[in-house]
């Protein structure tokens, strides 16, 4: 990272179009001691661009306001001045300047005043001249319009192991006023979910002296939410933190087309985002087990919302309005509603509850390793009962609770390893096992795609995957062949407005003629 200061003079120097004699003389004036500094920087553009029969002087003076400079930067005395106290030379400077102040008026007023040049080329007039010219015009300036404090930022961008307040010290800022900062920002964002690639602006005000002046923060954590800390007299941490939203256009956009390879490809070849494909999968995964039942020339359909920002760039993908999926010539239909309790769930063209008590898969993107049925174990060698399914996938995938219940046991078991069991109805209870870590514990309740777990390898394993079971009146049985009534079924009233409901959103499925056209009607401004 460059230093700010380093910044802070290359950003003023852009934005005034400064020359390096000005630039040079303005840091001059941080010092007391170096007025004349200052003066003689500015005096070498203004001669320059002064009115017309003075040239010769102009140049003269120029050549003269560089010899001071150096003289000045470098601590020698400058041409001109007798050496003496801080307090004498500026009154020298004072005196000086009055003088070549009523000059300068008296040669404005009558030209011939002005000192006439000898034969064969201007002569160098006397440094004290060329100073007393440049502190006069400086105290006119000064007087007329007063400096600018500009302000001074720095982009910090977050790599791997960078922490917050290891960037603003970094920056400039002092460790006390950056730890004040942070106390600030976390009464509205917690530092430590700050990502790599995340990046700080931080804000100083231009100093009048070596010393930057911290002005707070800000960053964009998510796009479309920006976080912000300011300066706050009245604030506990003398901070205040803020996080504003930006409003977000809704748009809704349907996909389609035929699987030729896998439901994966298909959707992510026509477009359809991975968070909506995964809600997809798990909406539908219900009736179908992905893994055996996808056949070619099967089809999909989706229609979901998607948010972005005024300007175009995408924030997230909203709920799924409607899919199906045509699966050996059957269509599977599903379609958000949201019930009389206010709860959005999913049901078919008949307002049937796609959700069943159970789910089949209780795990992501995990592939079916080995089915229920006799086998011959990988560790023992020997023909075996496998009274489950078993899904691979790696270290640390969550494992979701199956249905709502109340665990029954979670700790180890034997081959097992590390195991939970879990109690639905008086009917059907579903176990875990294998895995690296138990989120759970016994007696807690739980709700179906609750996280209870995560992929693991421990007990008797060949390596990580879910071993997931399925208890009916505590007999192992077939996860994959059981078949589970809908959880809820509309009637009466509420029918007739779901009816209404799926008619609206088929009138906008159909709308949409293009496979990945956006419904520009549906178009609205939401807060996210």
């Amino acid at each position: 990272m460059r230093s700010p200061l380093i910044d802070r003079t290359q950003d003023l120097g852009a934005r005034r179009g400064a020359m390096p004699t000005r630039r040079r003389a303005a840091r001059c004036f941080q010092s007391t001691g170096l007025v004349a500094g200052l003066a003689i920087g500015l005096v070498a553009s203004l001669v320059v661009t002064g009115p017309a029969g003075a040239g010769s002087d102009r140049m003269a003076a120029a050549a003269a306001a560089d010899v001071a400079l150096v003289a000045a930067l470098e601590g020698a005395p400058i041409p001109g001045r007798k050496p003496g106290s801080a307090t004498d030379q500026a009154k020298g400077d004072q005196a000086t300047a009055e003088a070549a102040a009523g000059r300068a008026q008296a040669a404005a007023v009558d030209p011939a005043a002005r000192p006439v040049p000898p034969v064969g080329g201007p002569a160098r007039p006397p440094a004290a001249t060329a100073t007393a010219t440049a502190t006069a015009d400086v105290a006119m300036q000064a007087a007329a319009s007063p400096p600018v404090v500009a302000p001074i930022a720095v982009e910090a961008r977050v790599d791997r192991g960078d922490t917050l307040i290891g960037l603003l010290i970094e920056a400039g800022v002092e460790r006390v006023e950056a730890h004040k900062a942070i106390k600030a920002l976390e009464a509205v964002y917690d530092p430590r979910r700050m990502r790599p690639g995340h990046v700080v602006n931080i804000r100083f005000d231009e100093p009048e002296t070596d010393t930057l002046a911290f002005r707070g923060f800000d960053f964009e954590p998510t796009t479309g939410t920006q976080v912000a800390v300011l300066p706050d007299d009245g604030a506990e941490f003398g901070f205040s933190a803020q996080e504003t939203q930006e409003q977000l256009v809704r748009d809704v956009v349907r996909f389609g087309g035929p699987i030729t390879l896998s439901l994966y490809q298909a959707a992510v070849d026509a477009g359809v985002s991975e968070q909506a494909l995964a809600e997809m999968i798990r909406v539908l995964s219900y009736d179908v087990d992905f893994q055996r039942d996808i056949q070619k020339d099967d089809a999909f359909e989706v229609l979901y919302e998607r948010f972005s920002t005024r300007d175009g760039r995408h924030v997230r993908d909203g709920r799924i309005l409607f899919t199906a999926l045509t699966n050996a010539g059957k269509r599977l239909t599903a379609y958000a509603y949201e019930t009389e309790d206010g709860r959005i769930d999913y049901f078919d063209e008949n307002g049937e509850g796609v959700r069943k008590p159970l789910m089949r898969t209780p795990i992501d993107g995990a592939r079916l390793s080995s089915s229920f049925g006799m086998r011959k174990h990988p560790i023992l060698g020997y023909s075996k009962m496998h009274t489950g399914v078993d899904f691979a996938a790696p270290t640390g995938t969550p494992i979701y609770a199956a249905g709502d219940g109340v665990v029954r046991y979670a700790g180890r078991k034997g081959g097992y390893g590390k195991y939970v069991q879990i109690r639905h109805t008086g009917e059907f209870s579903t176990a875990y096992a294998h895995m690296s870590a138990i989120l759970v514990r016994n007696g807690q309740r739980v709700e179906q795609g609750e996280v209870i777990g995560r992929v693991g390898s421990t007990g008797r394993s060949t390596g990580p995957h879910l071993h997931y079971e399925i208890l009916r009146n505590g007999d192992k049985v077939n996860p994959m062949g059981v078949r589970f009534q809908p959880a809820v079924k509309l009637a009466g009233a509420d029918l007739k407005r779901f009816q209404a409901h799926r008619a609206e959103v088929d009138r906008l499925y159909a709308s949409l003629r293009a496979p990945t056209e956006i419904a520009s009607a549906a178009r609205t401004q939401t807060p996210e």
